[in-house]
């Protein structure tokens, strides 16, 4: 059971810290619209973690031996960002939306941003729903949204705090890709142990 709310934990970490950032961004713009933000950060999360069980549910018609495969995918992402690591080929940037709006633009700005940046999220926790049980996908969906809460504490500490927020953005693209490569052998491990009597 630990071990399941860890991983997950991990994969909402490697592909959330480029979203990380752009919440900082986003309450240090719109400030005096903080719940706005929020509502919009948590409303990405929600539609992340839905898609991914969708696809999961998706896979689910597929043999289990076949699931195993999908670990693939984030491992694959994982070693592409070793790669560019090593060729020097990484940046720390993050898009960032200029207009600053009325409280329907904050919100927009601040979903449409997440979700453009939460494909790796998706693709991550769709592998984990679609490698689990019911039990397991409870405790995904638990360290989902306890992850989704401390990051939204921890980022309205970094905009207090900048120094923090700089570490993240200068080191996120160094440890994600080794993070992203754990969570897909995690995957691929653990269907093979399914397939034991």
């Amino acid at each position: 059971m630990i071990q399941i709310i860890a991983i997950a934990a991990g994969a909402f970490i490697a592909t959330n810290l480029d979203n990380f950032a752009l919440l900082v961004t986003f309450l240090v713009r719109y400030r005096h619209r903080t719940l706005i933000v929020a509502c919009a950060y948590f409303t990405s999360i929600f539609l992340l973690g839905l898609t991914g069980y969708v696809i999961a549910a998706a896979a689910s018609i597929a043999p289990v031996e076949y699931l195993g495969w999908l670990g693939l995918i984030p491992m694959t992402i994982g070693t592409a960002g070793v790669v560019r690591l090593v060729r020097g080929r990484t940046s720390g940037r993050v898009t960032r939306e200029e207009s600053v709006g009325g409280g329907k633009t904050t919100f927009l700005a601040t979903l449409f941003s997440q979700l453009g940046n939460g494909g790796d999220t998706v693709i991550t926790f769709g592998a984990l729903f679609a490698d689990s049980n019911r039990l397991s996908d409870t405790l995904i969906i638990f360290a989902l949204t306890t992850m989704a809460i401390i990051f939204f504490v921890s980022a309205r500490y970094a905009i207090r705090h900048p120094i923090i927020k700089k570490r993240i953005e200068s080191h996120a693209h160094q440890i994600t890709p080794f993070i992203m490569i754990i969570v897909g052998a995690y995957i691929v491990a653990n269907t093979a142990t399914d397939m034991l009597p």
